[in-house]
């Protein structure tokens, strides 16, 4: 069968990969790590795309409760960078992973690093801002108060129907 999917997705990881997210165009540049570096380097490049991809994952967020409830200006909302650091993260993993392996390592890929790169930052953008729906939503409903309530009532009654 043939894909009818009018958006290519991105299947090269080296040279300048073109990525599309949310109707916009990112770039990004990308070359192979040295041949011959260490496997204590490679790893060490994981952990901290690893953690970028975390941090961008964090600022989507902070982003999005800008825009959507603090109404900040269109110049203040920054999700580019996040969305940059996130695209050349992820790659950079696809990279490293099989790296490592040659040289000895034992690292596996995380769920989301399974993913092609625009679904991940696709998947990132909605959690970001599902994450921000459900801070606003829980912060209206206090958890424990309303434990603390259905405890002393559920205690009410059963004194009432013991006595």
């Amino acid at each position: 069968m043939a894909n009818n999917n009018p958006i290519a997705l991105p299947s090269n990881y080296a040279g300048t990969v073109k990525v599309t997210i949310r109707e916009r165009d990112y770039y990004v540049h990308m070359s192979a790590p040295m041949p011959m570096m260490p496997l204590d380097d490679l790893e060490k490049a994981l952990k901290v795309n690893r953690q970028l991809i975390k941090d961008s994952q964090e600022k989507m967020r902070e982003m999005f409760l800008l825009e959507a409830f603090e109404y900040a200006a269109p110049w203040a909302v920054d999700y580019e960078s996040p969305t940059q650091d996130a695209i050349q993260a992820h790659l950079n993993i696809s990279m490293l992973i099989p790296l490592i392996n040659l040289k000895g390592g034992k690292e596996t890929y995380e769920k989301p690093e399974t993913l092609n790169v625009q679904t991940r930052l696709e998947l990132m953008r909605n959690t970001a801002e599902k994450a921000v729906f459900m801070d606003r939503h829980m912060s209206k409903y206090n958890t424990v108060n309303a434990a603390f309530g259905i405890t002393l009532v559920v205690l009410l009654l059963l004194s009432l129907t013991l006595i």
